[in-house]
């Protein structure tokens, strides 16, 4: 049987556009609760959709926040 929290942890590792310093993710009854900062949204919506391609997951909470940036 596979542990939900070791498949998350390494989808999200091996996501180059997500990084793994940043963001973390809690696991609690097949639910995934995401945290971090990241600079753009899609490596927001990148971890999500890492996450809910892992086996076992029922769904995703993405608590992560996208950081403003100003553009020169």
């Amino acid at each position: 049987m596979s542990d939900i929290r070791i498949d998350v942890d390494n989808a999200l590792y091996w996501d180059l556009a997500v990084p793994s310093d940043d963001v973390s993710a809690g696991v609690a009854g097949g639910w995934v609760t995401l945290r971090g900062d990241v600079e753009w949204p899609y490596q927001k919506s990148c971890a999500e959709a890492d996450v809910l391609r892992v086996l076992g997951v029922k769904g995703v909470t993405n608590k992560i926040v996208v950081s403003s940036h100003q553009y020169q």
